[in-house]
């Protein structure tokens, strides 16, 4: 991965300037410090002959003595330092390696291609002692979407992290192509879910590496390419004088909100996931960008399982099923004009959110979302 990729080359570069430090240090330090000690010891001497305390041949005597022991002597308490540095990095390396990780990676688990059936049975999770998901129950078709709405704090973003094993469900069964998710390899079953959230997390890198980041070396640029296109990324960065080459800053501080979401996207098309999650991924996008943005996710969802959460009445209609979420229980689920008709809460956070009245999105129902 590009992961291990990048932190063998940085060990390796920390590596190998440990070793020319320890040249630096082993040719320097040991002729300067050694000389500083023999010329305190000889300025003491000649303190003492002065004070008649000490005779010249005695001085002269010590001196010799000094110059015949000084460097074994010194390379024994600089090798026992060494020796000490070493022993210390060693338990806190061996004590990263003994920690034992929450979460089962299941190497040898279930790792066939995923069709993209989802189905909760009963799940109920809470964080310590407060419970933020409650016996939630729900299929997901393969190739369907199904929007999760409610409000801030109804567990929606929690639901979303118990399908890749972010966190174990500790009641239920999440199953995936009738596969308890626990069964699967840690593995498959990442390397086969893409999640886009809000906060996209970009590296100080080239864009291709960024879109083709989860491929590593085996995205060739054709196919970055035309992930981009398909994201609605493609012109953007060819207006950048370095195009795909152009290194984005940290986090992607020299983009858009609108720029690096269509970079996620890219990245997720790259992939070719079988089942897809976003996560509030366009709340912050403009107005002036909403469309390319809309276009380039409906181009992502097609032939993918999606768990999509956002508050964006045009996102939700997308969906094949809407699950409606309180307190973290699941209260309803249903299509848009289903709920509308008969969920309360449903009602209340649209009016609240589009501040669109309840007649008007009753009639937005029957109107079709153009397809790119």
């Amino acid at each position: 991965s590009q992961e291990q990729q990048k932190f063998a080359k940085r060990a390796r570069l920390y590596r190998d300037l440990f070793i020319k430090n320890g040249e630096i240090q082993a040719r320097y330090l040991p002729p300067l410090f050694l000389g500083i000690a023999l010329a305190g010891a000889f300025l003491h001497g000649l303190f003492l002959v002065t004070h008649h305390q000490l005779s010249v041949g005695s001085l002269v005597a010590y001196m010799g003595l000094m110059g015949i022991i000084r460097f074994p002597t010194f390379i024994s308490i600089w090798s026992f330092n060494l020796v000490q540095l070493g022993i210390a990095g060693a338990q806190r390396i061996l004590t990263i390696l003994r920690e034992e990780t929450e979460l089962d990676e299941n190497e040898n688990g279930y790792s066939e291609q995923m069709r993209g059936e989802i189905v909760f049975e009963n799940v109920t999770f809470s964080y310590g002692d407060t419970p933020v998901l409650k016996h939630i129950s729900f299929r997901a078709e393969p190739g369907q979407t199904i929007a999760i709405v409610g409000q801030t704090g109804a567990g929606k973003s929690t639901l979303t992290k118990l399908v890749n094993r972010i966190y174990d469900v500790q009641e239920g069964h999440i199953f995936i192509d009738g596969v308890d998710v626990r069964d699967w390899s840690m593995d498959a079953l990442r390397s086969q879910i893409s999640t886009i959230e809000q906060d996209i997390f970009l590296f100080s890198r080239s864009i291709t590496d960024n879109i083709a980041y989860g491929l590593g070396q085996k995205a060739d640029q054709a196919a970055i390419e035309q992930a981009a296109r398909d994201a609605q990324a493609h012109d953007f960065i060819l207006n950048f004088k370095d195009g795909y080459k152009t290194v984005i800053g940290e986090r992607g501080v020299t983009l858009s909100g609108g720029q690096r979401q269509r970079i996620a996207i890219a990245r997720a098309l790259l992939t070719d996931p079988r089942i897809l999650v976003l996560d509030d991924s366009t709340s912050a996008i403009d107005s002036a960008t909403e469309d390319e943005i809309q276009k380039a996710i409906r181009r992502l969802l097609q032939g993918r399982t999606t768990l999509l959460i956002t508050h964006r009445l045009s996102q939700i209609r997308w969906a094949d099923k809407i699950l409606v979420l309180r307190k973290g229980e699941l209260i309803d689920q249903g299509t848009h004009s289903e709920l509308i008709g008969r969920c309360e809460l449903y009602r209340r956070i649209f009016v609240h959110r589009d501040r669109v009245p309840t007649g008007q999105l009753v009639a937005e129902q029957s109107q079709e979302v153009p397809l790119p």
